[in-house]
């Protein structure tokens, strides 16, 4: 579902990223991935789901609200582990994970 191409772009901004699976469901995790300025905390895991999950097309978890950004943060238990994520609509998977993730990351500018 991801070419190796393609995950060497994700592997260029946020070393270490990885393909998981949890129920069916494709994941990419992206220990440490650096948030936009302005958020708090700056770092933070990611976990992006490339495929639909609670209702979204896509979807981006990370380890830790942002204080002050994103809508309706809710709490979601994935690969055993707690991740958090907020209200964001509409980003579709296009075959390149580095432009779903910031299609998600605006969300937190």
């Amino acid at each position: 579902m991801v070419s190796s191409e393609a995950m060497s772009e994700l592997q260029a901004i946020c070393p270490g990223a990885r393909l998981m699976t949890d129920g069916g469901v494709t994941f990419i995790l992206l220990p440490g991935l650096r948030l936009p300025a302005g958020c708090t905390p700056s770092q933070s895991d990611g976990l992006l789901a490339i495929q639909q999950r609670d209702g979204y097309p896509t979807k981006l978890y990370l380890s830790a609200p942002i204080q002050g950004k994103g809508n309706n943060w809710n709490v979601f238990p994935i690969l055993d582990r707690t991740w958090h994520s907020w209200s964001w609509k509409d980003v579709v998977y296009s075959g390149r994970p580095v432009d779903t993730l910031a299609q998600h990351l605006v969300a937190l500018r």
